[in-house]
């Protein structure tokens, strides 16, 4: 799909990714097109699925959901049904923004948002604990972020 993006899809491509909020005329004229042109451009790369969406990045702290938390997950044993049922429960807890399928010594790595310690061992206790196949669970607790961006490099 690469290929089919020119140089003037990846400058619209690398401005929606530091404001997504732009307007399609403000966009049209960082990138030098017109507001027509660049429209029809950002709807093609809209059509073509480029674009998961559209989102706000909130302020963590802010929210009183600043104990970050990537919790990795052993399961006794995996197959169809275990994943089906593994990935419905993970779409409904708000405390996981992300949950990786991952190799190795655990299945699965989740992100997790919370208030505190405390809040935090009790979804581990009343949420993970309630799978039947997970057979461990191990915290890696956040102590600072060096980095975070949520664009890729193009």
């Amino acid at each position: 799909m690469v290929q089919n993006l020119d140089e003037i899809d990846i400058r619209i491509l690398r401005v929606m990714q530091e404001n997504c909020r732009i307007t399609t005329k403000e966009l049209a004229a960082r990138i030098h097109l017109s507001t027509t042109a660049t429209y029809e451009r950002l709807r093609r790369l809209e059509v073509m699925g480029i674009f998961h969406g559209y989102v706000a990045v909130l302020d963590a702290e802010k929210l009183e959901r600043g104990f970050v938390v990537f919790c990795n997950i052993a399961m006794s044993h995996i197959n169809q049904d275990i994943v089906r049922e593994f990935t419905e429960r993970i779409q409904e807890w708000p405390e996981v923004s992300e949950c990786y399928n991952v190799s190795g010594e655990f299945d699965y790595m989740l992100k997790v948002f919370c208030k505190s310690m405390d809040m935090y061992q009790q979804f581990v206790v009343r949420t993970i604990g309630t799978l039947e196949h997970v057979c461990r669970v191990q915290s890696v607790f956040v102590m600072d972020t060096l980095k975070l961006t949520y664009g890729i490099k193009i």
